[in-house]
């Protein structure tokens, strides 16, 4: 099995389920009383753990590698998921009857994925220096 496969697992899983409750009807929820930016934040959430989860699965090549290395995981991981969650409001919309799509959603999920690749970014950046401070001791 390749090291891109093995490193992939964490946002892949994150992938499956986002699919999976981007498949389920809207009937599946629970039924809350409307609170306004909620279904967001869920959005904002979901997409921000994508994105870390799939940096995260390359956190040993990120600790090895140069800053432009660490700096292509991360673009690559948020362009995958700012397309993903355009897929999963195109196919809410056109694919699953009792569901529909957004473009607020879709907006909600870029500002998600925006989040969670600051947070791997910085807080990988931040294990790695503090591992290298130790060893430096």
């Amino acid at each position: 099995m390749s090291r891109f496969t093995r490193n992939s697992y964490p946002g892949i899983l994150c992938a499956a389920v986002i699919l999976l409750l981007t498949g389920l009807p809207g009937s599946v929820f629970p039924t809350v009383k409307p609170i306004i930016g909620l279904d967001k934040l869920v959005h904002m959430l979901m997409y921000a753990g994508f994105v870390f989860a799939s940096i995260w699965g390359y956190r040993e090549p990120f600790k090895e590698r140069d800053g432009a290395y660490r700096k292509k995981v991360v673009w690559i991981a948020l362009a995958v998921g700012i397309a993903y969650g355009a897929l999963t409001e195109v196919m809410q919309e056109t694919l699953i009857p009792t569901r529909t799509g957004s473009v607020y959603d879709w907006i909600a999920d870029v500002i998600g994925c925006i989040l969670g690749a600051i947070i791997a970014y910085f807080f990988l950046r931040n294990r790695n220096n503090l591992k290298n401070a130790a060893l430096d001791k």
